[in-house]
């Protein structure tokens, strides 16, 4: 097909240039340039009004009309001065050559952004015709550049867009490559997207400096594989290892991937537990009153797998002191001051492991299992008296009566589980829009309570009473039995408490001063003048200083003009 017969309305050819309509013109898919300004299409369009345009785009031959290779600015640039033709060299190409070759023209602009080269050399090695270092050698790279570059697609849609935008710099980008698609997005919804949650802006990381930058991410996304037990053979090879992107090997791997880690980590920790109680059945799992919420996954699983959790507080068992080694001193005396202080150590290391191997003989403590960070050990935990082993007992009914008391705790774990689940779901879930009911409206009065003045609470009890806290059994008696007047004091009383709880010149102030100026208008306006009083007499000896070096200005300025 003819390039005339194509563009009949109006083609002129000169040294392989013709003039095609616009009309006839189709974008590509192969610019890998996806940012054009408005105000630089318009700056183009001028220019070519006054002088032309001063190189033909090329375009290839496509289901009867022309597809942009290279020129797709020069093409919208024609759009926007309203002309009905552009200089083009035709060619036919196939879509590898085209890619190719739009590829190469668009990279050898000065002003192609990061992401676009990292999307351009993706898209050519995807081709399979290229490797890393022909990209390299096409485009005068070295190989790290090209890698690094390339790097730059693991990046999630927002941290691109910041990147673009040249909010985070390409330094703070190739870092953020090395962590996964999960955490980029944790830390794009905790440090970077503006959560009104940021405090202090400490959790806002937008403006930190790279170095900064890098030190947060370690802190807060990267662990030492070292203090990690579990089988690491797959992490040698991973990605998120640090050690991927180390020109030389570290002395500490790191992992960036901590939700993979803590996976791993919790499974290795389960079934460590699993395999110890198979191996010794008396043994039981303490999850520890104090708990390490690093830990609550791994007690969670095994609650699901159906192994009973006991809540004591844990005692770990001593460890025995390091004998003095006479190579670490230089003198003499140190060596037998520090075997006479491992003496007296050790022998406390004894008496006190006795003590506590009697207390279990004695039922009155009991070896357990529990989890510590990255490794299962063994503690030990002093029963309550109720719970001490009796020394004569028929021993069917206390196993019985113990099977009772695990099943009733398996039920309280089933209902905690529900609600801290459940409570989850709220905190993420956004409540469809519908009427408040009635019991909702229990539940508004049931939290206010907490914030009721002491000096009401004998009102709202119906009672004379010396209680400055209601029970859970109170406030559920109050809420099913309310009146009006009870309402307005509840809520009333939440007004006082939150609107208390305000400084200087915040909107919240503002609204506090009306809510006094409602019920205390008197009281207020007295405030409001005594302080008011003392402004205006700072506010005149500031007026009265602002005027005298007026004065003082002005007498300096006629001494100049006379000089």
């Amino acid at each position: 097909m003819s390039i005339k017969k194509l563009n009949s309305e109006k083609t002129t050819e000169n040294k392989g240039i013709v003039f095609v309509a616009l009309s006839k013109i189709e974008i590509s898919g192969f610019n890998p340039r996806r940012k054009i300004s408005e105000h630089e299409l318009k700056e183009l369009a001028d220019s070519i009004l006054q002088v032309g345009i001063l190189q033909p785009i090329l375009v290839r031959t496509k289901d009867k009309k022309f597809e942009i290779v290279c020129g797709e600015r020069r093409f919208r640039a024609c759009q926007t001065a309203k002309l009905k033709t552009i200089p083009a060299i035709v060619r036919e190409l196939t879509d590898d050559e085209a890619l190719e070759i739009a590829i190469t023209e668009n990279l050898q602009r000065s002003d192609v952004s990061p992401i676009e080269e990292a999307t351009a050399y993706k898209r050519l090695a995807d081709t399979g015709r290229y490797d890393l270092a022909n990209l390299a050698l096409r485009f005068g790279k070295s190989e790290a550049y090209i890698r690094n570059r390339m790097r730059l697609n693991d990046l999630t849609e927002d941290i691109l867009q910041f990147v673009n935008d040249e909010r985070l710099s390409i330094s703070v980008a190739l870092e953020l490559c090395k962590y996964g698609t999960e955490v980029q997005t944790d830390i794009f919804n905790k440090h970077l997207s503006g959560n009104p949650d940021f405090s202090y802006n400490y959790n806002d990381w937008s403006n930190l400096t790279t170095k900064e930058f890098i030190k947060r991410l370690e802190q807060n996304y990267c662990a030492d594989l070292s203090l990690y037990s579990f089988d690491k053979t797959e992490c040698a090879t991973c990605p998120h290892n640090t050690n991927a992107y180390a020109l030389f090997v570290e002395n500490k791997c790191k992992c960036t991937n901590l939700i993979c880690l803590l996976e791993k980590n919790k499974q290795f920790l389960v079934e460590t537990c699993k395999k110890a109680m198979l191996e010794n059945p008396e043994l039981d799992i303490v999850q520890p009153i104090c708990r390490n919420s690093s830990n609550d996954d791994v007690f969670a699983e095994l609650s699901e797998q159906g192994y009973t959790l006991n809540e004591y507080p844990i005692r770990t068992f001593p460890t025995s002191p390091e004998l003095p080694e006479r190579e670490h001193f230089e003198e003499q005396e140190a060596y037998e001051e520090a075997i006479e202080e491992y003496n007296s150590d050790y022998a406390d290391f004894i008496e006190e492991k006795e003590e506590i191997e009697n207390l279990i003989s004695a039922g009155k403590a009991r070896v357990m299992l529990t989890v510590d960070d990255s490794k299962v050990i063994q503690c030990y935990a002093v029963l309550p008296e109720d719970e001490n082993e009796p020394q004569t007992s028929n021993i069917e009914v206390d196993t019985i009566q113990k099977l009772e008391k695990q099943d009733r705790r398996n039920k309280e774990i089933s209902v905690e589980n529900i609600v801290e689940d459940t409570k989850k779901h709220i905190r993420e879930t956004e409540i469809p829009q519908s009427d408040f009911t009635e019991q909702e409206d229990k539940l508004l009065y049931f939290v206010m309570l907490e914030d009721v003045k002491r000096e009401h609470i004998s009102q709202l009890l119906s009672i004379s009473t010396d209680k400055w806290y209601f029970s859970d059994e109170d406030k559920f008696n109050i809420i099913n039995n309310l009146t009006e007047e009870q309402k307005t004091l509840i809520r009333r009383d939440f007004l006082v408490k939150h609107l208390s709880n305000t400084f200087g010149t915040a909107k919240k102030s503002c609204m506090m001063l009306e809510f006094a100026r409602l019920h205390f208008p008197t009281t207020l306006e007295a405030t409001e003048n005594r302080y008011n009083e003392v402004y205006q007499k700072r506010h005149q000896r500031i007026m009265e200083k602002k005027d005298a070096l007026k004065e003082v200005s002005a007498i300096e300025t006629e001494l100049e003009e006379v000089a």
